[in-house]
């Protein structure tokens, strides 16, 4: 080749300058008039742009390919240059491979997005596929073009390029990366300047255009390294090249074109409302297939905006039309079509709430009254709609509160929610007793266990599954059915059933029903269990030791609370034999006795004692730790509690969740005169009991804690 590569690259990257030069003048005008630029002018100039940019590109091609001699007889002599057509219309052939894989997109990007959380690995695999078939497809495009635009084409131009076919993969390359240059560096400067002006904006496309230029020089002198050594044919002077493939992919790109975009051209409101869902569903299954729920939230609220909007705008136009008959009537079809998409398109309105609600729910990582009453709401309007069913069951039953007034609803929505899922989905035995549990527990957290028994009746005969026999007995034995809830927790551990939890409604149904040996040898099993359990299985069998263990002890108004037993000093040789037989037992118990007992608080050394003897055989006790502070706080003297918020402090290093730590803590705090810290502990009990609910917070610590955190932001502020 004789011709120089600055040919080739000036010549476009002027064209496009010459294109945006007026743009770039009316900017600079519009930003010494402080006006903006008209909208019509913009895009005049930029189709200019584009179309002096796309004639120099030509203008290239005719340059560097036209003048080039034949085989060898013909050597020396100039062959005929190609016509400007023919380069033309060998262009469309690239476009429609370019507009075919950008409007199957719309179909396929969901599919992927699907894919990737599903199994990454695959996803992988397939997007690679797929864009190295499209740049396969666009190198063999783009050489085969440029052989045509020669007087003397190849000979079997695509078997040559498969004999080099790693030169076609970057050619493609430089290609998408020539189309992407000035967008690129418009989206670059929009991030290094906030709000840049027109100037900049110009300036970078300038540069883009430039880079552009270079990017396209580099693919052409890759498909010159193609074609080297490769043999030409003189066409005869009066046979013409045939056109009608290039003509097709002509007609193919104008029909794409106009069908993806014929809304834009008849102005039909319902077809460009669609059009703008479709491109917002594409972006709402990506993000929730991909896990974002903030960002799908956001693009359904925008897109249920925009679909008000649109109806609000279609209503305006009906009452306008009023006077005008052909006009009312023309006004009341829009405003049906348009109703027709939006109810197409109803996911945004059911599913992107829902979503919205639960993005809310996790960043918060609470649940208010407001945020309950909404996901309720909801479920109510949309009953049939099974995403919808189960963010109100979620939210609904996370909020607990005395006297709770969304208690009915929330079940309503559990059970509604079971049903749609069943009805939905074909689901394996498994996959329904999975279902039947998890519609169970949040029956039972907003306090229906009959409806939860219901759902479980089915499984009751399925003694061998853990989660089941827990469910039930924890219905059982909130509804007061407690020889039912004895006979299956009791039987459940004589067969060797490895639960703690079954332990605690045996000892706790056991002592409920006056068989206090039959509880007390239960819970010196669960303590035994407890002593041997580590992580996280550990703190739920402290807690429900430590609840026995008051069970056992306390003296409180038994009328009250309903759950205060105090047998401790009622017990017979017998059961006083069966407790000595477990020495953590043994000091557990009568620890709590002695830190609760008035007899016993002003000399704490036996208690003391005792509850060392527990730290002993397990130092990881956050229950014990908190007795502990209790015992040293009834001491009544600085010393001693000092000593108790060392105590406290510990059993929240080990067990964070637990409000009467914090609350004893900040009681502690005021005693000695730390109000500030006593602020602190106080918020840290009140983040774990957002709502007062008696039926988990048996001491009503919210109340409390909240009288005393109001005492002393009094003492602070004065």
């Amino acid at each position: 080749m004789n011709k120089k590569p600055s040919v080739m690259i000036w010549l476009t990257s002027a064209g496009l300058c010459m294109g945006l030069l007026p743009d770039l003048t009316l900017s600079v005008c519009g930003a010494l008039r402080k006006e903006p630029l008209q909208g019509a002018a913009s895009f005049g100039i930029g189709l200019a742009a584009a179309c002096i940019g796309l004639i120099c590109l030509l203008r290239a091609v005719y340059l560097r390919f036209g003048k080039e001699t034949g085989d060898t007889e013909n050597s020396g002599k100039e062959s005929r240059k190609p016509e400007l057509l023919s380069c033309l219309l060998g262009l469309f052939p690239c476009i429609l491979v370019c507009m075919a894989a950008l409007y199957s997109a719309d179909g396929l990007l969901p599919v992927l997005a699907a894919l990737y959380p599903a199994a990454p690995g695959i996803f992988w695999i397939v997007a690679g596929l797929l864009s190295a078939v499209f740049l396969l497809l666009l190198g063999i495009l783009f050489f085969c073009y440029l052989c045509s635009c020669r007087p003397d084409p190849l000979k079997q131009p695509v078997r040559r390029f498969f004999r080099r076919i790693y030169q076609g993969f970057p050619m493609a390359v430089l290609l998408l990366l020539a189309l992407l240059a000035s967008p690129f560096l418009v989206v670059l400067t929009e991030r290094l300047w906030e709000q840049p002006g027109n100037l900049i904006r110009h300036l970078a496309m300038l540069c883009g255009a430039l880079a552009a230029a270079f990017l396209l020089q580099a693919a052409f002198h890759l498909a010159e390294q193609m074609m080297t050594g490769a043999q030409f044919e003189r066409e005869p002077e009066k046979l013409k090249k045939n056109r009608l493939p290039s003509l097709l992919c002509l007609l193919a790109c104008a029909f794409l074109f106009l069908s993806q975009n014929l809304s834009q051209f008849t102005g039909n409101q319902a077809a460009l409302l669609e059009t703008e869902l479709k491109e917002a569903l594409m972006e709402y299954s990506f993000f929730l297939a991909s896990g974002d729920i903030g960002a799908a939230a956001g693009i359904a609220g925008e897109a249920a905006e925009k679909m008000d909007n649109a109806l609000e705008a279609a209503g305006e136009a009906e009452e306008e039309a009023a006077g005008a008959p052909d006009l009312l009537r023309k006004a009341g079809k829009n405003t049906k079509a348009l109703e027709k998409v939006c109810e197409q398109y109803s996911v945004f309105r059911e599913d992107g709430r829902a979503l919205g609600l639960l993005y809310q729910y996790k960043k918060k990582g609470s649940v208010d009254k407001d945020l309950a009453e909404e996901a309720l709401d909801l479920s109510e309007e949309y009953p049939e709609n099974l995403q919808v069913q189960y963010t109100a069951s979620l939210l609904g039953s996370s909020l607990r509160y005395d006297s709770a007034k969304h208690y009915d609803r929330t079940a309503e929505a559990i059970m509604r929610w079971e049903k749609l899922y069943r009805m939905e989905s074909a689901l394996t035995g498994e996959e329904e007793l999975k279902l039947s549990k998890e519609a169970a527990q949040m029956l039972i957290t907003v306090y229906h266990q009959e409806e939860a028994l219901e759902l479980l009746d089915s499984y009751a005969d399925n003694t061998s599954d853990v989660e089941i026999c827990e469910l039930m007995v924890s219905c059982y034995e909130s509804t007061g059915r407690q020889e039912e809830t004895y006979a299956l927790a009791a039987d459940c551990c004589e067969t060797g059933m490895d639960s703690p939890y079954l332990i605690y409604y045996a000892a706790l149904s056991a002592l409920k029903l006056g068989k206090t040996e039959e509880s007390l040898a239960y819970t010196s099993m669960l303590a035994s269990y407890t002593a041997d359990c580590e992580g996280e299985e550990l703190k739920d069998c402290d807690t429900w030791l430590f609840e026995l263990l008051e069970f056992l002890t306390l003296k409180d108004n038994a009328a009250f609370t309903e759950f205060q037993y105090a047998v401790y000093e009622n017990l017979t040789e017998k059961e006083q034999a069966l407790v000595d037989d477990n020495p953590f037992f043994r000091n557990y118990l009568d620890a709590v006795y002695l830190a609760y007992s008035s007899d016993h608080k002003e000399e704490p050394e036996e208690a003391i004692a005792k509850i060392q003897s527990v730290l002993e055989t397990k130092p990881d006790l956050a229950s014990a730790w908190y007795v502990y502070g209790i015992i040293a706080s009834n001491a009544d003297s600085e010393e001693y509690s000092r000593e108790a918020v060392s105590c406290y402090e510990k059993a929240g290093e080990l067990n964070e969740e637990i409000p009467a730590v914090w609350y004893a803590m900040a009681r502690e705090y005021d005693r000695l005169g730390e109000y500030e810290k006593g602020i602190e502990a106080c918020k840290k009990a009140l983040a774990f009991l957002p709502d007062q609910d008696h039926g988990t917070d048996w001491y009503g610590i919210h109340y409390h804690c909240s009288r005393l955190l109001r005492s002393l932001e009094r003492e602070v502020n004065q």
